[in-house]
């Protein structure tokens, strides 16, 4: 085939004057296109019938070489790019594209490929990527045929924004207005943040970092919020998110009041001072969460309940507020501890020297089982009654002498302490005596020590003699001893003796009788000056001791009856008086009725000597006249008799004894055989 060439000149503005596309501007270059040339051309090639037709053939309507029919373009892909980008290569699509057809931004032709009858490629110019706008993509065909597609659009657009990181990541809730700064890429006029739901305008920007500032009504609660960069459009858009956290304060107890409770007691308000706190805050107390109300962010009050306040101990409080942020604060020691206790009663609050251990109960208040009752700063044994009364046993040995003894009640730590006192007074008793060993003593004894036995003696018991005290040893309850000296024992007489007890309590005694008497070994018959005659049986006939007989009247005798013997009698006297009296002694005799020849008739002689005659010698030394009767020493109760003796003061034959002195009344038969001199049966003695 043969073609021809056709010269196209292509200028923007006559493209319609010169059936051209539309929007084509004038190029440089003539393109020729060879058209091919029909047989009729070959033969004739100027040959035409009238008709304007080949002779011979049909008129047709016939389509010239290189004919392309008008463009039509689907899209552009990519159908954007972002402002201030390097122009792409941009594939536009649709159909009845020819080699010649031409891509065009904006009317203005760009260099193009072209791949295929559907697909064209160019390059968008960086410079055309400057600003914002939309740009408008057509495809031009030059004739014969051809035309201008119609326009497709491809936006310069934002980019969307990267966020990288924020500064702060947190704050607190209530803070105030706080300046948030944000760091990333592709930050353009007119970007914005949004925290949350609320969209903020940047006070300052570049392309890669921006500030805002939060409002403190962002930050009034504790929560997470989402912060992300966005672009306005075209493009544009939000960038990933970077959470921001507005957290609750962590918690500081400052302090708690009351610091302490006593263990058992009902339930106690406490007020904890800090920081931090919110109404969401709890108040853990040893890990039981308490009853609280918040007043601020620097207080808040809870309630332990009596149940936490049964055991002695240390127990944390805590303070936790709930995340974001929030926490547990370090603890403060709130103590559980023993009261201070007091006492208002002890019974019994007397008790007596020697009364032996003895229950005390002490009535007060602050009292547990840890409670321990103290006599004289000393703890005793203690059991709890209830919570208002404890008992100890108040020892024996705490109660040996007089004294008054401190009651206290002493709880331990922690807390606890001891209360102030109480008195038990020991007093005393009210002494008594019950006997005496010795009882007594002769006269002119030497210093004695005297046993007097009772009860209610005390170690500071004094014994007294006649008001005076007497050197006293305590041996015992019951027993104590004194030593009366010689000077109170010179004299016969009777002591008046007690013992004295001393305050508190004490007393004295009743009296008692301490006699100082005569020594009365051997001593046949007591008299007393003054006193009751007494009557001695002779007994002459029983008496198994046999003497030589007497044999003078009315002296004592120088010798003694060789050839014959007689019973004697001996009685021991003595004056108990403390006076020197007469001792007479005298026979009881009579006549025989009718017969004046029978008479009693006897020996009597006085002996000055405690023991009885056991000699010749010693019966021949009387002191007392030797009488057998006559108008001398003759007997106040002869009754007839011319022969009864008698020793009398009267008469003269009487024997003075001192006090205490002792005599010996010798009596002898003048015969036991006679029955005209027949013995009296009786004598009879006193002290005159």
């Amino acid at each position: 085939m043969a073609f021809r060439s056709r010269l196209f000149v292509l200028c923007t503005g006559a493209a319609l004057t010169l059936g051209l596309v539309p929007g084509i501007g004038c190029s440089s270059t003539d393109s020729a296109v060879d058209e091919p040339e029909t047989a009729l051309d070959a033969t004739d090639p100027e040959k035409k019938d009238d008709s304007g037709t080949r002779p011979g053939k049909t008129p047709t309507t016939t389509t010239p070489s290189g004919y392309a029919s008008a463009p039509s373009v689907n899209g552009v892909t990519p159908n954007g790019a972002e402002v201030g980008s390097v122009g792409p290569e941009v594939v536009v699509s649709g159909s009845d594209f020819v080699e010649r057809s031409i891509v065009q931004l904006n009317g203005s032709p760009l260099a193009t490929t072209y791949v295929s009858p559907t697909e064209l490629r160019a390059t968008i110019p960086t410079s055309e990527l400057a600003t914002l706008g939309t740009l408008l993509v057509s495809v031009g065909t030059s004739p014969p045929g051809g035309g201008a597609s119609s326009e497709v659009t491809f936006d310069v657009r934002n980019p969307a924004p990267a966020l990288s990181s924020i500064l702060p990541l947190s704050v607190l809730a209530g803070s105030a207005s706080t300046k948030l700064s944000l760091t990333g890429s592709r930050f353009v006029d007119g970007t914005t943040v949004t925290v949350g739901s609320t969209s903020l305008v940047p006070t300052a920007r570049t392309s890669t970092s921006m500030d805002v500032t939060l409002p403190a009504s962002l930050l009034a609660s504790s929560g997470t919020l989402s912060v992300a960069a966005v672009n306005p459009g075209p493009g544009g858009g939000a960038s990933n998110t970077i959470a921001f956290t507005v957290v609750n304060p962590g918690v500081v107890i400052s302090s708690i009041s009351p610091q302490s409770a006593n263990v058992g007691s009902s339930a106690v308000s406490v007020t904890l001072d800090g920081v931090g706190f919110l109404p969401a805050s709890t108040v853990i107390f040893n890990g039981t969460t308490l009853t609280s109300s918040y007043v601020n962010a620097t207080r808040l009050t809870a309630t332990i309940p009596s149940s936490l306040l049964l055991a002695v101990a240390d127990y944390p409080i805590t303070v936790g507020s709930p995340p974001p942020g929030g926490g547990v604060s370090a603890p403060v020691t709130f103590r559980v501890q023993y009261p201070l206790p007091s006492i208002g009663d002890v019974s019994p609050d007397t008790l007596e020297v020697f009364a032996g251990s003895t229950d005390v109960t002490v009535a007060g208040n602050g009292f547990t089982a840890s409670s321990q009752i103290t006599f004289d700063n000393a703890p005793a044994t203690t059991s709890m009654i209830d919570a208002a009364h404890l008992q100890a046993t108040l020892s024996a040995s705490l109660l040996t002498a007089a004294k008054t003894i401190q009651v206290r009640v002493m709880n331990p730590a922690p807390g606890g302490g001891t209360s102030s006192a109480l008195a038990i007074t020991v007093t005393n008793p009210s002494p008594a005596i019950s006997g005496m060993t010795p009882g007594s003593v002769p006269t002119n004894s030497a210093d004695t020590l005297v046993t007097l036995n009772g009860t209610g003696f005390v170690p500071t018991s004094q014994v007294k003699c006649n008001g005076s005290d007497l050197a006293t040893t305590f041996v015992s309850s019951t027993q104590v001893k004194a030593s009366f000296p010689a000077s109170k024992l010179a004299s016969p007489g009777t002591l008046v003796v007690t013992v004295v007890n001393p305050a508190p309590g004490g007393g004295t005694s009743p009296t008692s009788s301490f006699t100082v008497g005569c020594d009365g070994s051997g001593v046949d018959i007591s008299l007393l000056p003054g006193g009751t005659q007494t009557t001695m049986q002779t007994l002459f006939s029983a008496s198994t001791q046999i003497e030589p007989r007497m044999s003078y009247a009315g002296v004592c005798p120088i010798s003694l009856s060789t050839t014959a013997t007689q019973p004697s009698r001996y009685w021991v006297v003595q004056n108990v008086g403390t006076v020197a009296a007469t001792l007479s002694v005298w026979g009881v005799c009579s006549k025989t009725t009718g017969t004046s020849t029978t008479q009693s008739d006897a020996y009597l002689a006085l002996y000055k000597s405690g023991t009885r005659p056991t000699s010749d010698a010693e019966r021949k030394a009387c002191t007392g006249v030797s009488s057998e009767g006559g108008s001398t020493y003759f007997s106040p109760e002869a009754n007839g008799s011319s022969y009864c003796p008698g020793l009398t003061k009267a008469n003269g034959g009487g024997l003075v004894l001192g006090a205490c002195e002792k005599a010996v009344i010798h009596a002898q038969p003048y015969s036991m055989t006679s029955t005209s001199f027949t013995p009296p049966t009786q004598f009879r003695a006193r002290l005159e």
